[in-house]
């Protein structure tokens, strides 16, 4: 009985001793890592920071440049729209980030640290969803006149006035057409012409584009203009812009549209008003569509790819 117990005991004692820093060969566990230092996580972060901004110092980007070169009468009004809320979500986005920063130092592994247990703060909760959703409303109540200026049909300069230029835009896979009414002025008479890839406006005079697409989704985009709309396929867009400097600009689609996507793009030149007649008087006499109306020549297009 007493050699029972012994033994008992015996094999009681390896396992205590297996159980208080040992293998089943008495070898001493490997410690853990010690956590990582403040400085290590900070100059990690300086790293990221310093290459960053070596990379974008050798990426040609400067802060004038960061967006195009604005040459539209709404251009200026759109961009302080972008400024203002670039720098709201800026704010936020250096406060986060520095807060996680804060949060991994000084809340990091520490030997004898203990996790605490929460279910939250509904008041701080509220706070953080009240805020964004205040900002947001008040974006929305702020771009409401450039929008309605650039989009709403009542603000849009009138068809009918003599001063403003009609040109319709037709897309497809993955081109640009514009059609002109001549020099003239009136759809569905002779002097009516296309040019593919070729916009051509008038400094100083608004122009209304009239957008139609035979395919798919396609986006008609003046980076310099501040224009960018949809065209849907069915539909009549009309937008308008008035471009206040001479020069060639990109038309882009903005609207991924097949695996051309890319290459749909075309060239907007603007030029002064004299030499926007006679560029079209001379495109006419060239090459005119003859007399179809403004239907039959949707018709036409549709029928000529």
């Amino acid at each position: 009985m007493s050699d029972h117990t012994h033994d008992h005991d015996h094999h009681g004692g390896h396992g205590a001793d297996h159980g208080h820093g040992g293998d089943a060969h008495g070898h001493a566990p490997t410690p853990p890592a010690p956590p990582p230092k403040p400085g290590a996580v900070v100059i990690g972060f300086l790293v990221l920071l310093i290459g960053q901004t070596i990379i974008l110092a050798n990426s040609g980007i400067s802060w004038p440049s960061v967006l195009p070169e604005a040459v539209s009468t709404y251009a200026a009004d759109v961009d302080n729209l972008f400024y203002v809320i670039l720098v709201i979500v800026g704010f936020f986005f250096f406060l986060t980030e520095g807060l996680l920063v804060y949060f991994i130092v000084k809340y990091r592994a520490r030997d004898g640290g203990r996790a605490k247990h929460t279910h939250g703060n509904h008041a701080l909760e509220l706070t953080w969803t009240f805020i964004p959703g205040l900002i947001l409303f008040a974006l929305a109540v702020f771009q409401t006149g450039t929008w309605g200026m650039i989009k709403f049909k009542g603000r849009m300069p009138h068809e009918g006035d003599p001063n403003v230029e009609v040109i319709r835009v037709f897309a497809k896979q993955f081109e640009w057409h514009f059609g002109y009414a001549g020099p003239d002025r009136k759809w569905g008479t002779a002097d009516d012409f296309v040019k593919l890839a070729d916009l051509h406006v008038p400094v100083g005079r608004p122009v209304i584009v009239k957008l139609q697409t035979r395919d798919v989704l396609h986006s008609f985009w003046l980076p310099n203009a501040r224009l960018k709309q949809d065209l849907l396929p069915g539909r009549t867009i009309n937008q308008w812009f008035e471009i206040t400097k001479p020069g060639q600009y990109p038309v882009v689609c903005a609207e991924l549209c097949g695996n051309m996507h890319t290459t749909m793009q075309a060239k907007m030149t603007a030029v002064s008003d004299k030499d926007y007649e006679d560029w079209a008087k001379a495109q006419s006499e060239s090459s005119p569509l003859g007399d179809r109306s403004e239907d039959r020549m949707w018709k036409w297009w549709k029928e000529n790819p």
